[in-house]
């Protein structure tokens, strides 16, 4: 019997097939179903995730210390993210012909926050990607489509985006 390391390390190329497999499956799963219309709040958490998310990763870009790669890894992060938000408000301003309104609201408290670590951006990215393709299966048509790329987006960041800083 063979043994297979604990940690195999994943190459960016089994990663991205990875990810265009969930687009697909997004794509597959859009084209079944019925032409329901769907309220457009369910899209709500998920633009409400996105908008945390890169604030999240904006605030991880400003921690001192960083080397420059991961600074550039966090700021393509909140890039991402706001990409992503700015196609969920597209849509929902679409299917009720308005801009949604932000229910996140500004911390008044006057100590500074620490600045998150790569494992709080990790964990949000998977909290999303796992809500966004739980998601996408509900959907149908653009919907579908667009929250499995969200998903195949967000597992994309964390596992290839999101370098290990190194150890002193």
């Amino acid at each position: 019997m063979w043994a297979v390391p604990a940690d195999t390390p994943l190459s960016r190329r089994s990663v991205l097939r990875a990810a265009v497999g969930a687009a697909a499956i997004g794509v597959l799963v859009s084209a079944c179903g019925h032409d329901e219309h769907n309220e457009p709040d369910t899209l709500l958490p998920q633009l409400e995730a996105a908008r945390s998310d890169a604030a999240l990763a904006t605030a991880a870009a400003a921690a001192p210390g960083l080397s420059p790669a991961t600074v550039a890894a966090y700021t393509e992060v909140a890039t991402e993210r706001g990409k992503h938000a700015d196609a969920l408000a597209a849509e929902i301003t679409r299917a009720i012909g308005s801009s949604p309104t932000s229910s996140t609201t500004a911390a008044g408290g006057t100590a500074a926050a620490p600045a998150p670590a790569r494992r709080d951006v990790v964990a949000a990215l998977t909290r999303s990607a796992e809500s966004a393709s739980g998601r996408a299966v509900t959907e149908s048509g653009y919907r579908a489509g667009l929250l499995g790329s969200i998903a195949a987006s967000c597992t994309a960041l964390y596992l290839v985006g999101l370098p290990e800083e190194p150890k002193p």
